[in-house]
């Protein structure tokens, strides 16, 4: 499997996205931010989050 640039960004872009969806989606608008909201509670990462760092 060869591995190209379009991949390493595709995969470091959802990193990102999966980090903080309402952050990432927030650069869309408001709609973007609220659906990133619904991802974050959806995957939990909200909750880990608080956990490692103390708040939201």
């Amino acid at each position: 499997m060869k591995v190209t640039p379009a991949k390493i960004l595709l995969f470091f872009m959802s990193l990102l996205v999966f980090m903080n969806p309402p952050l990432v989606l927030g650069l869309l608008g408001p709609d973007g931010r609220r659906a990133g909201l619904m991802i974050d509670e959806s995957l939990g990462t909200d909750q880990m989050r608080i956990a490692l760092f103390g708040r939201r």
